[in-house]
């Protein structure tokens, strides 16, 4: 992690992403992911580490200016957005909590594997946020899944802040 800190500079986000594993039994709180914005000329990177080590390399769609002020109404709420992109978009959440649990594996034709073996589930690190758009809006409750949002709901009626 110090070496790439040294070549890339600071990342723009760390996520740390505690997983289970159903084999061994217990939570690795080692796993973390980097995202760089080299901006508009450039994808996004996203670094995975395991225990201090670069295990991973990804992308992610080209990189951007993030606004100096997030700027989010409830459609900019949509799913498939990294995380990285939901925070620069709306800022931070007024709530969130974290999960890790395992997935079912989903066949080719959308559908679920049943029953379940081992061998068709997944760790999944799940998050949901809230965002609070005031007393006019519904508040609305975002769920990422390993750092993407997967869905968006209605979660009763926002309020306004003193």
């Amino acid at each position: 992690m110090a070496r790439v800190q040294a070549a890339c500079g600071e990342p723009a986000l760390r996520d740390p992403q505690p997983l289970f594993d159903l084999r061994q039994g217990r939570v690795f709180n080692d796993i973390e992911i980097w995202t760089y914005n080299f901006g508009t000329r450039q994808l996004l990177r996203l670094l995975r580490f395991r225990g201090g080590r670069l295990v991973a390399i990804d992308t992610e769609g080209y990189g951007f200016t993030p606004p100096a002020q997030p700027r989010c109404t409830p459609f900019d709420l949509v799913g498939g957005l990294s995380k990285y992109r939901l925070l620069a978009r709306c800022g931070a959440p007024a709530e969130q909590r974290g999960i890790s649990l395992l997935s079912p594996v989903i066949r080719g034709d959308g559908r679920r594997h049943l029953p379940l073996p081992d061998s068709l589930v997944t760790p999944v690190y799940r998050e949901e946020w809230t965002y609070n758009f005031g007393s006019r809006s519904l508040l609305r409750r975002v769920v990422l899944e390993n750092g993407i949002v997967v869905d968006i709901e209605d979660d009763g009626r926002g309020y306004d802040v003193r």
